[in-house]
């Protein structure tokens, strides 16, 4: 009959099949007879009583794409606004074109109109034995830790001039989008303001945070631990950080074991055992979004932004590290 896979079957076929049918010819002698499925005889016969319709629907590969008429606004808004990410470029097309679409066909549509997004360089960590022995070590002790009663802490910076690296442009074009680079005062600009977050990262949330202008030494993180993390320390709690030297001065140990909780130390090198970077890489991708250009507003977006971590995603993130617990 010359028919291949994917192709539709002959209007004049159908027809002859149908009324073969309802002349009273049973179903499988009339797909034994016409060389088509009994599968299709039923469903056609269904489709014909619900909807009258007995003509082929459009194949898959003739169907006009979804967004295909709208290329040249989407290109215009990559345009206009690079950065955007691909939830982002689809909540505007759903809330200014009234299109809804996946993130998956989005992505395929940009691909096709050529918007590419750029990479980043990723730093990789030395390798050296006493490392590797000492990670070793800690992957073999984290099975025996409880992950509820588990305190992750460290520290991370906050600027604001913080914007987004990277967007779309066509591909073999250079990509430049203006972004703030400094303080914004009174008097115009002037140098760029850093902030020192520190916070702890438990099995229910993010607990003790804590703001300060400028970078952290021993003193100041051994206030933070005398007088925000301590109050919030329970009996058997295990409070889990890195190697830095502030971490280790006088008095961070004692201020922690007073309230009956234990201190170790991370293995050097190893940020991917500590799951609060994950938090943080989060929170510095929301800080972008929000933009904040002063020091007042920048304490105020990360307080509001901690609602953004919840109790479900905390335990997700320590779960992620391998904090679970052997049965």
């Amino acid at each position: 009959m010359g028919w291949r896979r994917g192709q539709s079957y002959s209007q004049d076929l159908r027809e002859r099949v149908l009324a073969a049918v309802d002349s009273g010819m049973a179903v499988a002698e009339a797909a034994a007879l016409f060389r088509v499925s009994v599968s299709y005889i039923y469903k056609v016969r269904l489709r014909r009583r619900r909807t009258g319709e007995t003509t082929a629907r459009l194949q898959r590969c003739h169907l006009v794409r979804k967004l295909s008429v709208h290329h040249e606004v989407i290109s215009a808004e990559v345009a206009a606004r690079p950065d955007l990410t691909l939830a982002e470029l689809r909540a505007w097309l759903s809330e200014e074109h009234g299109v809804t679409t996946s993130v998956g066909g989005l992505w395929n549509t940009l691909e096709r109109l050529g918007l590419t997004l750029e990479k980043t360089r990723h730093a990789a960590e030395q390798e050296r034995a006493d490392v590797a022995a000492a990670r070793d070590a800690w992957r073999q002790h984290q099975p025996t830790l409880n992950p509820a009663r588990l305190v992750f802490i460290d520290e991370t910076w906050a600027t604001t001039n913080r914007a987004r690296l990277c967007g779309r442009c066509r591909r073999s074009q250079r990509l430049r989008a203006a972004v703030p680079h400094g303080h914004w005062g009174p008097q115009g600009m002037r140098s760029i303001k850093t902030s020192t977050f520190v916070a702890a990262l438990r099995s229910n949330g993010i607990t003790a945070p804590f703001v300060i202008d400028g970078a952290i030494n021993g003193r100041v993180f051994r206030t933070y631990v005398e007088e925000v993390l301590a109050p919030c320390l329970a009996e058997g709690d295990v409070v889990i950080m890195d190697n830095l030297g502030a971490h280790k001065v006088e008095g961070v140990r004692q201020a922690i074991e007073a309230r009956s909780a234990s201190v170790l130390y991370l293995p050097p090198y190893s940020p991917d055992l500590n799951p609060i970077e994950q938090v943080f890489a989060k929170l510095k991708q929301l800080l972008k979004t929000v933009a904040a250009r002063t020091i007042t507003d920048l304490w105020a977006k990360i307080g509001t932004l901690l609602d953004d971590f919840p109790p479900k995603e905390c335990t997700n993130d320590i779960t992620n590290c391998r904090y679970r617990q052997s049965p």
